[in-house]
């Protein structure tokens, strides 16, 4: 599979040259819930479906399963450096709202 840079990589100094996207990420902050291997529920769902509207190839199940944590991975490398786990917490879904809500317009 494709591996994006890494967290690494300038990903903010493309997106302000025109090339690719990117959004300030959201404040990561304690105590929210979180999405994670073997959740099942609408929110997973909801999930898979936003990253998948975003462009990552991702089965809409309903269920965090490898696959889900390697595309939340993903995303976080390239939107949300600053913690990388593959767990979808608040800052993780509130940056990839944020990234849908601007293609809108």
């Amino acid at each position: 599979p494709k591996r994006d840079p890494g967290e690494k990589f300038p990903w903010r100094l493309l997106a302000d040259s025109g090339l690719g996207e990117w959004v300030p990420p959201a404040r990561i902050t304690e105590n929210e819930p979180i999405l994670t291997l073997g959740h099942i529920s609408d929110d997973v769902r909801g999930l898979q479906i936003a990253l998948a509207d975003f462009g990552y190839g991702i089965p809409v199940t309903g269920t965090f399963d490898e696959i889900t944590c390697d595309v939340v991975t993903a995303f976080q490398r390239h939107f949300r450096p600053a913690k990388v786990d593959g767990i979808a917490d608040g800052s993780t879904l509130r940056t990839l709202h944020k990234l849908l809500e601007r293609r809108l317009w």
